[in-house]
């Protein structure tokens, strides 16, 4: 006698359920942590009395969106608008000038990449196409066989011929966010040992000292069809395979950049330049594009940028994570694209880590459970493999990174 009623509040609770979201996937825009590049370089100092631990901590610390920006940096706003426009061209070219640079024996680590990693399932990115080398050094190791077992770390550059003042700017914007990246890095290092007396202080250093850097020089290529033709598209699909497709996806944010994690210490980050099919620089057309991140609590949050020339954002990585013993947290991020047809997007990646024999050890007293907790890992959008499924006690950054790329080429 009570089945009717139960199958009338079953009906209600599935349609309310079609048609609401779930309020952790309706985006937050929230401003990133900044500090103004005089008063970093004045705390960097050695006889600076002034701290950042408030700012370190509500950037990178549990709650934090796992961003710092870095504001008024000099001589940036110039290197930046000099050096972004050069991917574009080179995406240009033809594809059998950019094959040359191509380095598949070293995870495309080196050199041109395009369509060769699996941020989504096991479905091949073509949205970007990617240009890698060391900002720092061309050649970091002589040594032919030591090249041979590490080759993600120690290929030797590839520079593009066609294009003579492509590996100049890449170097001069390169060594300019490392120079950054160094100060916050100490500022990071009092940080952590404010929060852990067993920690040893040692990502300054590392940057510092190590000579494995690695620039990414992004093009992002524009939609060549609306969003409208690409709806009636899909309905004409098989309902299980888009079915399928949003399971993968795990929600539509990442489709310029799937959700991922950073692997190494710390990575800077030059905000975008977007451009039309006339080659003109634009102001972003879409105010839902850009730089999404999910944070522990399971919200989706879409992170403001301060507008301000001479900006550079710092993500903390999995390496720092580690090595801090959780203290820093790495944040899922992605990209999501221009509503618009004809937009192209344009960015500059550097990557800050250990060596390929880097110790990554974790501080006295701390264990995986305080790296990444079960709460944190419940939240981790699709795609993001646990950190304690590719790291324990004893691996070094290297067999790190090497179990990272096999997720993901």
């Amino acid at each position: 006698m009570f089945l009717k009623p139960v199958l009338v509040f079953l009906s209600l609770l599935s349609s309310i359920t079609a048609t609401h979201k779930n309020p952790l996937d309706i985006p937050q825009t929230i401003p990133c942590i900044s500090i103004p590049y005089t008063t970093l370089k004045s705390c960097s100092s050695d006889n600076s009395t002034t701290s950042l631990l408030s700012e370190i901590k509500s950037a990178y610390g549990y709650s934090g969106l796992g961003i710092l920006a870095i504001t008024g940096i000099p001589g940036l706003k110039e290197k930046r608008e000099t050096l972004l426009p050069l991917i574009a061209r080179f995406a240009s070219l033809p594809d059998e000038i950019k094959k040359k640079t191509e380095t598949p024996h070293a995870y495309y680590q080196v050199g041109w990449s395009c369509g060769n990693e699996k941020l989504v399932g096991d479905k091949l990115d073509f949205s970007k196409g990617s240009y890698y080398c060391n900002p720092l050094i061309d050649r970091p190791s002589n040594d032919i066989e030591l090249i041979k077992l590490w080759p993600s770390f120690l290929e030797p550059n590839i520079w593009p011929e066609d294009i003579p003042e492509f590996e100049i700017s890449f170097k001069e914007c390169g060594r300019l966010m490392v120079d950054v990246g160094i100060m916050i890095a100490k500022e990071c290092d009092e940080f952590i040992k404010s929060e852990c007396e067993s920690y040893k202080g040692c990502l300054e250093s590392l940057i510092r000292e190590s000579k494995c850097c690695k620039g990414r020089l992004l093009h992002y290529y524009p939609k060549d069809k609306d969003d409208n033709e690409n709806e009636n598209e899909n309905k004409n699909k098989n309902k299980e395979k888009v079915k399928e497709k949003e399971k993968e996806n795990d929600d539509p944010f990442s489709n310029w950049c799937g959700w991922h994690n950073d692997h190494g210490s710390l990575t800077s980050l030059l905000p975008p330049l977007y451009t039309n099919n006339n080659n003109e620089n634009i102001p972003c057309p879409d105010s839902e594009a850009g730089l999404y991140i999910r944070s522990r609590s399971g919200q989706l949050i879409k992170v403001k940028v301060p507008e301000e020339d001479g900006t550079v954002l710092y993500q903390i990585g999995e390496c720092s994570q580690i090595m801090s013993g959780g203290i820093l947290q790495a944040t899922p991020h992605a990209v999501r694209g221009v509503k618009n047809v004809g937009v192209s997007r344009q960015t500059f990646a550097v990557f800050m880590e250990p060596e390929y024999n880097g110790g990554m050890n974790l501080p006295e007293g701390k264990g995986i459970k305080d790296v990444q907790d079960g709460e944190a890992v419940k939240r981790l959008p699709g795609g993001i493999r646990r950190l304690e499924e590719r790291w324990e006690e004893g691996v070094d950054f290297g067999e790190f990174s090497r179990r990272t790329f096999e997720a993901f080429y």
